[in-house]
């Protein structure tokens, strides 16, 4: 081998452990899980396989935080952590994440989250879809605050929305929501962090 060679390092495996303190559906943490795999680590030159993700629900069955497991191998860990804590940052992560790899922890996340609970179980979704774009015009196409998901409980479909402040989009979606007659019966709830 010549004296200038570059010498690499070896790959090593990692566990890592991602906490969504925030209102997650499924269907929304396995496109994380993908994302995670599919493409952060590749871009990385590093694999990885989920070892364990799970979902959990409150008493009455809506999502109240999610948790993603990983064994990630890599020979650049701190390339792989930079990523991580950057891809979920940038995408709203909410107030009391966290991110752990080989059992260091890092507190991550600032996003504050508000669900707006329509009690639309008998409208259908093109009823919707009009309210559902005039909402996030109101907030400002994203500028105070974004639709990040939906699920349905009993009563109709639940909107998930995050921005830097739960006050700011819950005076915005109130003051929109007495234009839309039919989400009168409509309840807006700030989420708070589940650890």
């Amino acid at each position: 081998m010549s004296l200038f060679a570059r010498k690499t390092s070896e790959a090593s495996t990692h566990r890592v452990h991602i906490h969504f303190a925030q209102p997650m559906t499924e269907r929304l943490r396995k496109d994380h899980e993908a994302g995670l795999i599919d493409t952060l680590l590749p871009a990385c030159n590093s694999s990885g396989s989920i070892t364990n993700a799970k979902s959990t629900l409150d008493a009455a069955e809506e999502p109240i935080s999610s948790d993603i497991e990983l064994e990630v191998t890599t020979s650049d860990p701190k390339k792989v952590f930079a990523k991580l804590l950057s891809s979920l940052t940038e995408s709203g992560l909410g107030r009391g994440s966290w991110l752990v790899i080989d059992d260091q922890r890092t507190d991550v996340g600032d996003s504050e989250y508000v669900l707006l609970r329509t009690r639309l179980a008998d409208e259908s979704d093109a009823h919707l879809e009009p309210t559902v774009r005039a909402l996030q015009h109101a907030l400002g196409d994203g500028s105070i605050g974004w639709h990040e998901d939906v699920y349905y409980r009993h009563d109709g479909p639940v909107f998930v929305y995050n921005g830097n402040s739960a006050q700011a989009i819950i005076h915005t979606l109130e003051a929109e929501l007495v234009k839309h007659p039919l989400l009168s019966k409509a309840e807006i709830v700030p989420v708070s962090p589940q650890e």
